[in-house]
């Protein structure tokens, strides 16, 4: 159906504050998607803090180039979404690879997280970096090791002497 003027107008305004307004987006193509698979990833998406519309290609472009955002224009066409990411876009990317290999339905044509620009492969890619959480506590553990290590060293003498001292004890009894 085509759009009035002032349709398109607000779809741009629309566009140009989600685009302003967030960290970043991935594009997806959404052509052979059903209502249900559909549904079932907007509870999903807003479970994790991000959003999921049908975007009109022309005006989305439009909305790309007044906030200059540096993508490929010409990478989209067809029927397209938008998933608007959080802070952790690689929750929503997990979603997006997790669609692909249930339905082999959907694929991610390209996204867009603070100033960098994500091919679909880079975005596939996103998908298989652990949470935000995980790395946090990966890198918690990587930083209490040396630690661990250090302190086992250091009393590791004191305990030694301390283990033959009860052996000591216990043999003269």
């Amino acid at each position: 159906m085509a759009k009035s003027r002032d349709n398109k107008s607000e779809l741009l305004k629309k566009y140009q504050s989600i685009l302003s307004g967030h960290n970043g987006f991935l594009l997806v193509d959404t052509s052979n998607l059903d209502t249900l698979s559909i549904t079932s990833l907007k509870m999903k998406l807003k479970d994790i803090g991000s959003d999921f519309m049908v975007i009109k290609n022309t005006i989305f472009k439009i909305a790309l180039q007044n906030e200059n955002k540096d993508i490929k224009l010409q990478d989209f066409d067809g029927q397209t979404a938008l998933i608007v990411v959080g802070d952790d876009p690689s929750a929503a990317a997990k979603l997006v690879k997790e669609v692909q290999a249930d339905k082999k339905l959907m694929n991610a044509r390209m996204g867009l997280f603070q100033t960098e620009f994500l091919s679909s492969e880079r975005v596939m890619a996103l998908a298989d970096i652990p949470s935000r959480e995980v790395l946090l506590a990966k890198l918690l553990g990587s930083l209490n090791s040396p630690l661990t290590g250090f302190m086992n060293a250091a009393t590791g003498n004191a305990r030694g002497f301390v283990f033959v001292l009860k052996g000591l004890s216990e043999k003269g009894n």
